[in-house]
């Protein structure tokens, strides 16, 4: 059980019972579950290590109580399968016992940045654990990661068993047919490159100086450079942050003029009557107001319409609150809140999805430049080599990518042609030239 230090000083009642007590309702919640997996690389006191420190910074360290378990794999199951079951309190807890629920954990942004902390923490015992190298784990979603993939579903102790007696389950089957789909997926830009090749073997072609060729590989490196920052430049703009509304800031919006007069009106209306009060108290010593019963009537009757008008201002701004909420409440309430939220948060999944299609694109780009970079890199060598022509297609028309293959096949035939000394010595030189202007390229390329 890992406990905040000042709970521990002040208390030897049973934590559970301790929790369940603070709450009122017979059905209310004083616990949830965090599920983890764990990393099967790690042995089991470095998860259980990873298990504490997560606990003790994200949990404890935020005034909660957890215990944990970890489960190892099933005997018939994946081996892979270590994972933990974390209990956490919903109260928070200080030296004078639970206090209020932790009502931020409600909100499905606070299990988002939980996930990011888990994954922060995780990265790093693997690092410490198993060195620099260690695999590293993300909580973004394949979409969030610009894979072009589709996720399966998590098949559960049921279909988990099924399948690993033989048996087809119904989870089993919507992800073979997932992972099907992923590997045509894969191998469908493989396909097109098969067929573009296959189209263009009958194109016309021509021996151009290698320094035509070189200078046109150099334009369409600038081209492809140009652009992917400008696809950079959009993305920057689209991952601004757009402000969306609250359901709970609309709703304060609309009522937070007549809560303020509700309030107000309140406070006056109790001014009024303790104002009155202390009249009353200084008049019974005054002889004057004891000797003169109409100054006594005229000033009962001010303090009862002073007091009337403090109590009709104060039921105003009741019922204009009462109205405020039940207008809420009302279909014209819901279609407001809705004309409010809606909007904001469209434009915010909107630009979400545009910076997820502009990563993949720079992605792609980045490759393409890359290649780009290699190959040019290979004229290079070629021509230190002696060469001065390069048989190349005389159009692009099957795009720029199935030129830039042609020619760096027929850049690697001609540079083979050559002993591996001369060729390695044509690279330093070629290498030293290049390094620092053509990005993508290093000594170790």
């Amino acid at each position: 059980m890992h406990v905040p230090s000042a709970r521990r000083r002040t208390t030897s009642a049973p934590v559970p019972a301790a929790a369940e007590a603070a709450d009122k309702r017979a059905d209310s919640r004083t616990a949830r579950e965090i599920l983890v997996s764990l990393p099967h690389e790690l042995s089991d006191d470095q998860r259980h290590g990873l298990v504490r420190a997560f606990i003790a910074e994200s949990l404890v360290g935020k005034g909660m109580i957890a215990d944990y378990g970890i489960h190892y794999p099933d005997a018939h199951g994946d081996e892979r399968n270590h994972h933990a079951h974390i209990l956490v309190t919903t109260r928070r807890v200080g030296p004078e016992g639970f206090g209020f629920k932790a009502r931020e954990w409600d909100n499905p942004d606070a299990v988002k940045a939980l996930r990011l902390e888990w994954e922060q923490i995780q990265n790093l015992h693997l690092r410490q654990h198993l060195g620099q190298e260690a695999p590293q784990v993300t909580s973004r979603s394949l979409n969030d990661q610009g894979l072009d993939q589709e996720p399966t579903i998590h098949l559960g102790p049921a279909a988990s068993g099924m399948e690993r007696r033989g048996e087809a389950s119904d989870r089993g089957d919507i992800n073979r047919r997932v992972q099907t789909r992923n590997a045509e997926r894969q191998t469908r830009p493989v396909q097109v490159r098969e067929l573009e090749d296959q189209m263009a073997a009958g194109r016309p072609r021509q021996a151009y100086p290698i320094d035509a060729v070189i200078r046109e590989f150099e334009a369409i490196h600038q081209t492809m450079v140009r652009e992917r920052d400008s696809w950079a430049r959009a993305q920057a703009r689209v991952t601004a942050p757009i402000e969306v509304p609250t359901a709970r800031s609309v709703v304060s919006e609309v009522m937070g003029e007549a809560l303020s007069r509700r309030a107000a009106a309140a406070r006056r209306l109790d001014w009024t009557q303790n104002r009155i009060e202390q009249g009353r108290a200084r008049r019974q010593t005054l002889v004057r107001w004891v000797r003169n019963p109409v100054r006594m009537i005229w000033a009962a009757h001010a303090e009862m319409n002073a007091v009337d008008r403090a109590r009709a201002a104060d039921r105003r701004a009741e019922v204009d609150l009462k109205v405020r909420q039940e207008w809420l409440r009302s279909e014209a309430g819901r279609v407001y809140l809705a004309s409010r939220l809606d909007p904001p948060r469209q434009a915010a999944a909107d630009a979400r999805r545009e910076a997820r299609t502009l990563e993949r694109k720079i992605k792609r780009a980045d490759r393409r430049i890359e290649a780009v970079a290699r190959t040019r890199v290979k004229l290079l060598v070629a021509r230190e080599l002696g060469h001065d022509k390069m048989v190349a297609p005389t159009r692009m028309d099957l795009g720029v990518g199935q030129a830039v293959r042609e020619v760096d096949r027929r850049a690697v035939d001609v540079v083979k042609a050559h002993a591996p000394l001369a060729q390695e010595r044509a690279l330093s030189k070629v290498m030293a030239l290049v390094q620092g202007k053509v990005p993508g390229i290093g000594p170790d390329r």
